[in-house]
């Protein structure tokens, strides 16, 4: 059964590849880079066509509130000064930056209402949905959340209607690929974090009829080209059996690393013929989006330092990698 949905699934991507991708840059603070120099430098300079925004729904008990408010007019500004400059597709990127408790329903129960909250301010932006970003930061997934799957199954199953009852047609992005992060370190218990209640918090969500769901790889971050389809396969194949064909639309986002070695260090990582090879390689994987990771502020100068040298010629690439 799985290998006949991975079947249809490269059936559907071969026959949907028209156009090209759009590129995604992961992310932006969004306390600071809410005006019209950002938007523009993001869309013109840089090249992109949407944007991950860090800090709207800093943590999972972070509550937007229910209704327009000044925050949710905030949002909507964001939205219509980076749209025009050409930054459409924009996610607010939700991470896990405190433990998480499973344990206790009131807790869950906030969970729930401050997710839907988070879709319901996304829809009334324009915002083209949420990203979550399920990597276990200290370890968010253990302390006191224990090691009961289902719970956290159906909690997730809680946390994706609360989403998709408050916007329908929102895209829901995933990442990392939490299967092949899990399969890596099961040496991390239940108990004490990794990505086991990871994967099934991800099936949970799955249980939802979304418009679009969209797994964002970092397999790929620095991957040779022959890798990069490989990589892409795999996260096929590791999402397989958790949905039933046609539930949803479901597609790899390869993810590219290009500059910043550390947050403090905003050198190449990949030189500009590897990052032109590697994001023609990802265009060509996906009919959903590309994203970049930007370690650190690597793509823009400021009080740490300039931009690489070179750096026109990799907004260059960007501009200019796909042509189909």
């Amino acid at each position: 059964m799985a290998k006949l949905l991975v079947m249809a699934l490269c059936l559907a991507f071969s026959s949907y590849v028209s156009a090209c991708p759009k590129l995604l840059y992961m992310a932006l603070n969004y306390n600071t880079q809410n005006n019209v120099i950002d938007a523009q430098y993001w869309g013109k300079t840089v090249g992109v066509q949407g944007v991950f925004i860090n800090y709207l729904m800093t943590y999972w008990t972070t509550n937007v509130g229910a209704t327009p408010n000044s925050l949710w007019q905030s949002a909507r500004s964001f939205q219509q000064r980076y749209a025009a400059y050409g930054v459409t597709d924009n996610f607010v990127k939700v991470s896990i930056f405190s433990n998480l408790n499973w344990n206790d329903p009131n807790v869950v129960s906030q969970y729930v209402t401050n997710f839907g909250n988070i879709a319901k301010l996304a829809r009334y932006a324009g915002f083209k949905g949420i990203a979550l970003d399920l990597e276990p930061y200290s370890s968010a997934w253990g302390g006191v959340a224990g090691g009961n799957q289902q719970t956290v199954q159906s909690a997730a199953k809680l946390i994706g209607r609360a989403m998709y009852q408050a916007y329908p047609n929102m895209t829901l992005i995933i990442l990392p690929d939490v299967v092949y992060q899990y399969g890596v370190t099961k040496d991390l218990t239940l108990s004490t974090g990794g990505y086991a209640l990871a994967v099934p918090f991800v099936s949970g969500l799955f249980q939802q009829p979304w418009k679009r769901v969209i797994m964002a790889t970092e397999g790929t971050y620095r991957a040779s080209p022959a890798s990069i389809v490989n990589w892409v396969n795999v996260t096929y194949s590791n999402y397989a059996g958790m949905f039933t064909p046609g539930q949803f639309p479901f597609s790899v986002a390869p993810g590219i690393w290009p500059l910043g070695v550390s947050a403090t260090d905003k050198s190449a990582v990949l030189s500009v013929s590897q990052f032109q090879q590697n994001l023609a390689t990802d265009y060509a994987q996906t009919n959903s989006y590309v994203w970049i990771f930007g370690m650190g502020t690597a793509w823009q100068s400021d009080k740490y330092g300039p931009v690489v040298s070179n750096f026109p010629q990799y907004t260059n690439v960007v501009q200019n990698a796909c042509t189909r």
